[in-house]
């Protein structure tokens, strides 16, 4: 039994040698391919889009139309006065690119009291005696840099546009008005063809009146007018959000 299992073996063996010996020897080592040179490409080609105006198209259009909106705002750099605002802007749309806007807004009386409250409770400062802040009125220059689209759903696109702000106006106390300079950057989420949700942050530049007077500020101190307190110029930081609707 034992030499009739020691001839198979062999003879198995023997037959794994001779198939392994008659495999081509391309089989064992890769084939090289060369081309001739001059059939190489020597040169590339940029991508074309078939429907370039696709990619150009707007779904909100602005050039030659008015707009008006709605906001609130706040300054958040005041110390002293009411940060708050609520105001209402109305411009025309000059090309896709640029749009002039008027902006008005009306303060909100009464003062920080974050920050007076304590200043009264510590040193019996009176700041009501300030001159009082009424309202602002600015032109701006929205200078539209970028327009673009996301989806939020499989359904619905979102429209963007993204825009510095320059502009220059005025304030006005109750007994002067004075000038200032802005300058900052808005954002438009446009729901539709129409209406728009918006965000503008802005550095305001702009001149005023102290609301600190020497001897004149405790309830024990003669009454000041407005025109006693002295003006200067201040930087503050603007904060709007509002909407627009396009005409």
């Amino acid at each position: 039994m034992t030499n009739r299992n020691t001839f198979w073996q062999r003879s198995f063996n023997l037959l794994a040698l001779s198939l392994v010996l008659s495999i081509p020897v391309s089989f064992a080592r890769a084939e090289v391919i060369e081309f001739p040179e001059e059939e190489l490409s020597q040169e590339s080609v940029l991508p074309r889009f078939d429907r370039p105006d696709v990619v150009r198209r707007r779904n909100v259009v602005t050039e030659n139309k008015f707009e008006v909106g709605g906001y609130y705002g706040w300054n958040i750099s005041e110390p002293i006065y009411n940060q708050s605002k609520i105001g209402f802007n109305a411009g025309y749309h000059l090309s896709e690119e640029a749009a002039i806007i008027l902006n008005y807004a009306q303060w909100n009386s009464g003062l920080n009291t974050t920050y007076t409250d304590s200043l009264d409770t510590k040193y019996n400062l009176d700041f009501s005696r300030a001159p009082k802040l009424k309202y602002s009125l600015y032109a701006h220059y929205e200078w539209k840099i970028f327009y673009g689209k996301i989806s939020m759903t499989k359904q619905s696109v979102m429209n963007l546009s993204t825009y510095p702000i320059f502009g220059g106006g005025i304030t006005a106390y109750e007994h002067k008005n004075y000038p200032g300079v802005d300058f900052g950057i808005g954002q438009k989420f446009y729901f539709n063809q129409r209406t728009a949700l918006r965000a503008d942050f802005k550095l305001q530049y702009a001149q005023k009146p102290s609301p600190f007077l020497s001897g004149k500020m405790k309830s024990s101190d003669p009454v000041p007018s407005a025109a006693d307190f002295d003006n200067k110029w201040s930087l503050d930081a603007v904060l709007d959000f509002g909407f627009s609707i396009l005409l």
